[in-house]
């Protein structure tokens, strides 16, 4: 008997996509880069916000296909996927880059989503992504069926305004008018505005409390003030709302923090992302309150909820 037929399929199965997902791991923490890790801009520091800008802009069309098996294997998009489910109400999504989050919006979870991002390459990738999924094809047909309705009322309205001036009924007299069916022109159609808004998350261009939900995603990492940027954050959200976050951030383990801080000039220049950040620290510091925080990938990924 050889030594893989020990084993039952399954167990093999899942075994080589621990070993694939380990294997990926490893690559992007200890393999150099292309270009010379000790690359810095002009003054001999990090990238500039403009520079990372450039770097997102770049990255945009290739980015799923990077990016796409790593999550698979290393169960981001299951956190992905657990985290906006909980996403209600008016909706701000931060740092919405090529759209890794739209498949996950349930189904009339929403009255409003505002995909946001300050790199004109990813939200073009964004809206393209937007427009084929189920989210975008519910949207559109939602417009159609709200214009239907509004022709047939108004198509109703004149019918009907015709029939009472025969009677001699003074138009102001016309009361509710129906879609004929017994209830008002759009009941029934559940809607989820959808909406795309290129701006600076440090400064968001929304009055105090205006949303239920704000989402974001592997944001922290690349923000030049990720404090500023979470004060932004918790100045939008309503009393009772909600801060859903999903991070890269410094890991609990010595070893893999000294990798993160070795590695760490070749991935922000690479990906635009300074990945050993406090996350916890940082939310703290902006004042906001966890209410449920997890930690995966050798503390590397943080799950947060905060109010």
């Amino acid at each position: 008997m050889s030594f893989l037929s020990r084993f039952s399929r399954t167990q093999l199965i899942i075994g080589g996509l621990l070993t694939y997902a380990t294997g990926v791991s490893a690559a992007l923490t200890f393999l150099p880069s292309s270009s010379s890790p000790d690359k810095k801009d002009g003054n001999g520091s990090f990238p500039s916000e403009t520079t990372r800008q450039s770097t997102f802009d770049s990255l945009a069309p290739g980015y799923d296909k990077e990016v796409g098996m790593h999550e698979y294997l290393l169960g981001i998009q299951r956190r992905r996927k657990r985290l906006v489910a909980q996403a209600t109400g008016r909706v701000l999504e931060i740092a919405s880059g090529t759209g890794r989050n739209v498949d996950y919006y349930k189904k009339g979870c929403c009255d409003e989503i505002v995909f946001s991002d300050f790199s004109e390459g990813m939200m073009k990738v964004l809206r393209e992504k937007v427009e084929g999924s189920d989210l975008g094809k519910r949207w559109d047909y939602q417009k159609r069926r709200v214009q239907q309705l509004e022709l047939e009322r108004i198509a109703h309205h004149s019918t009907r305004l015709v029939q009472v001036q025969g009677q001699g009924v003074p138009p102001g007299a016309v009361g509710g008018v129906t879609d004929g069916s017994g209830s008002t022109a759009g009941d029934g159609v559940v809607e989820t505005e959808i909406r795309f808004k290129t701006m600076n998350a440090a400064a968001i261009p929304y009055p105090d409390q205006s949303f239920d939900t704000v989402v974001d995603t592997f944001g922290l990492c690349s923000f030049e003030d990720p404090v500023q940027v979470l004060r932004e954050m918790k100045r939008v959200l309503k009393p009772s709302g909600r801060l859903l976050l999903l991070e890269h951030g410094n890991s609990h383990w010595e070893f893999m923090k000294n990798m993160q801080a070795k590695q760490l000039d070749r991935h922000v220049h690479k990906y635009g992302c300074y990945w050993n950040r406090e996350i916890g620290e940082l939310v703290r510091e902006a004042g906001l309150k966890v209410v449920e925080q997890e930690r995966s990938q050798l503390g590397t990924v943080f799950y947060i909820i905060a109010e």
